[in-house]
């Protein structure tokens, strides 16, 4: 049959009007959406196809830090004074994503194995370990919070959020039942920046807990059996209190260096010099630890080192460890009792300002203790008395007042007004007596002295009169003074020192020259009393004290060794006096220590080879309400690396000769333990 052409042309017209306009756009968005999606798979498959690649089988890495050796300490003929005792330990190196609660759990089973001193947990340390432990808790005391602070608890950062969920702990003892031991190795823990090893147990970890951590390090990442070094001290414990301590876990940073030493880098419970030469040289003695990179990939763990470490610089002493020890025991066999309350004694080169040996003893005059205390010759505070008198001479040579050929003036009570009359011990009468420098000195006239410090400040003494100096009189003594290094730092390479101690200079205190003039007004330590008659011994150069000689680099086994650098002397000033004027200052000091004058100061050195000059010191003073005297001393040998300083403050007895006693001994030392007599 013929179709019938309109009929087909309906049909066609009504199927397309059968389709509905919302299913064509329908239509049309999933292919648009399918061609997109082609197009994107297209691009990440060929553009970004190698970095998502790389991305799954990247590793995951962190780098361990292994313990480096400290540098060694010797004394000057190669002794080992400190060394380093190698200990097992347990150590945790932070991951750069671990969190708190990573951490808490670690602590937790570590605890298992180890218990650690708890003495230095924090509370803040402990509600934090709570906290990290109970969530439910932590989520409680939040909503707590929130309701108290309103809308400033929106504003809080995490950090602030923590310290007040904390504090909230600590104010209703919320974590009074949390375990301390896991509480403090969180808390070492937590101390750890990322990346950083950190100890956890320094010492003391048994070969059990060795065993049973070791097999347990996959359940505590981080976690790992290593070695640590302690101090030790192969010729004697005596050295300590000079060469200074290491902080260790348990001590933690110092806390009045905590804040540098963080932003240095070390962590909480690194070691780091405490005090004397371990803290002045702590950069050099510090080692650099080696850098383990440990690589997880596919789940297979690689280990690679980037650095092998290097131990740290080794310091080798000027000290003198054999005479050093003859030294301290010569102080503590002639320590009188009483209230004695110490002595200390400094032996010097005075052309390098090298120390061959630095002896001190500090007593307890109640209970008769005695300690080690070297570090007294550079912080204690003395009035020394007499030994400073060829500075008061030189003073008065430079300022014109004698002169090499006219310097004599009579020993005889002084009477100012408004002050106590004075006199030398020689001549406690007081009937005037001429003496000229040198007879001054060997005599130790207090009175010459007086008078000639008077001449300085601008005033000649006549009985009766009032006190008239110049105004600028005090600080022109001082001045002279301090030319030799008395009354200020020494610059020695030890933390510590003091400069001494000036009294007031105002009005009512003007009479006080008299006495600064013969040395009793102001302290000095014994390290000055040392560099000062090196100025004398070496014709009139202030040279800086030291201790360290020489740094030595090892490889990074520690063993071979190399200097780097070498102590040279270093000048801090000179003082100005002609050879006739020095001549007079020596001749005084050589007959103080060699002289037959029925008055002599220095009997107890008469006889030594070779001659010594020296001069002595006594100052009045006042220990536990009573009546004392330092003894003091300082003698050089002409043209030898040899000069010496002696002080012995609290003396219940007047020279009784104590500092002449110990002086000889430890003169007689030197030359049978440091260098041969000279010919």
């Amino acid at each position: 049959m013929k179709r019938n052409p309109y009929l087909e042309d309906r049909d066609k017209n009504d199927a397309r009007a059968n389709l509905p306009s919302r299913l064509k756009l329908l239509l049309g968005v999933v292919i648009a959406l399918t061609m997109a999606l082609i197009i994107q798979l297209a691009f990440l498959t060929i553009k970004q196809g190698p970095a998502f690649e790389t991305e799954v089988s990247k590793s995951d890495e962190t780098v361990e830090l292994g313990s480096a050796q400290r540098g060694l300490i010797y004394d000057s003929t190669g002794k080992v004074i400190t060394g380093n005792k190698p200990e097992a330990a347990v150590t945790y190196t932070r991951g750069k994503t671990t969190t708190s609660a990573q951490i808490a759990k670690i602590a937790k089973t570590l605890s298992k194995y180890i218990s650690i001193d708890t003495s230095r947990l924090s509370d803040r340390a402990k509600a934090d370990y709570y906290l990290v432990t109970n969530s439910t808790e932590a989520t409680k005391i939040q909503t707590k919070l929130q309701k108290q602070y309103g809308k400033t608890a929106d504003g809080w950062s995490s950090t602030q959020l923590s310290t007040y969920q904390a504090q909230y702990v600590m104010n209703h003892n919320l974590d009074k039942d949390i375990d301390a031991n896991q509480a403090m190795i969180f808390q070492k823990m937590s101390g750890a920046y990322a990346l950083s090893t950190t100890y956890i147990q320094e010492s003391g970890v048994s070969d059990k807990a060795q065993a049973e951590i070791g097999e347990r390090l996959s359940d505590m990442p981080g976690i790992k059996i290593g070695e640590s070094f302690s101090r030790d001290y192969p010729e004697g414990n005596d050295f300590e209190p000079m060469v200074g301590t290491v902080t260790n876990e348990s001590t933690g940073l110092p806390e009045d260096r905590l804040h540098t030493l963080l932003a240095q880098g070390y962590s909480q419970n690194e070691p780091v010099g405490s005090f004397a030469l371990e803290k002045q040289y702590e950069s050099l003695l510090k080692g650099s630890p080696s850098q383990t990179v440990i690589s997880t990939m596919n789940g297979v763990k690689s280990s690679d080192i980037k650095y092998e470490g290097q131990a740290g610089d080794s310091l080798k002493l000027t000290i003198n460890s054999a005479f050093q020890k003859k030294v301290q025991q010569i102080l503590e066999d002639n320590l009188p009792g009483g209230d004695v309350q110490g002595a200390y004694a400094t032996v010097i080169n005075p052309y390098t300002g090298a120390i061959y040996a630095m002896g001190g003893v500090s007593r307890d005059s109640k209970t008769g203790t005695k300690t080690a205390n070297p570090l007294g010759n550079i912080n204690a505070a003395i009035v020394m008395g007499s030994v400073v008198k060829p500075a008061i001479l030189a003073t008065g040579f430079q300022k014109g007042v004698v002169t090499p050929t006219n310097n004599t003036m009579y020993d005889q009570a002084i009477k100012i007004q408004g002050t106590p009359n004075i006199t030398s011990y020689w001549n406690q009468g007081g009937s005037p007596v001429a003496v000229d420098a040198p007879t001054a000195l060997e005599r130790s006239s207090n009175t010459y002295f007086v008078q000639l410090g008077m001449k300085i400040g601008g005033q000649t003494y006549y009985p009766g009169e009032q006190l008239k100096l110049r105004s600028d009189a005090f600080q022109t003594l001082r001045n002279g003074l301090a030319q030799f290094g008395l009354g200020t730092k020494t610059g020695i390479d030890i933390d510590g020192e003091t400069a001494g101690y000036r009294g007031p200079t105002d009005g009512a205190n003007i009479g006080k020259y008299l006495y600064e003039s013969f040395g009793q007004y102001d302290s000095y330590t014994t390290m000055q009393l040392a560099r000062y008659v090196s100025v004398i011994a070496n014709g009139g150069y202030l040279v800086q004290p030291h201790l360290v000689g020489s740094v030595l680099q090892s490889d990074v086994s520690g063993k071979n060794q190399k200097t780097v650098w070498t102590a040279q002397p270093q000048l801090q000033g000179q003082v100005s006096l002609t050879t006739d004027q020095w001549n007079v200052i020596k001749n005084g000091m050589y007959r103080v220590a060699n002289g037959s004058d029925p008055h002599n100061t220095g009997t107890s050195l008469h006889g030594l080879s070779p001659q010594v000059y020296a001069k002595t010191g006594t100052a009045e003073t006042t220990t536990n309400g009573h009546s004392t005297y330092t003894e003091s001393m300082v003698a050089y040998v002409p043209g030898q690396p040899f000069a010496m300083s002696l002080a012995i403050p609290g003396l219940n007895s007047y020279l009784d000769g104590t500092n002449g006693r110990i002086s000889k001994e430890i003169i007689n030392a030197f030359w049978d333990t440091v260098m041969n007599k000279p010919s």
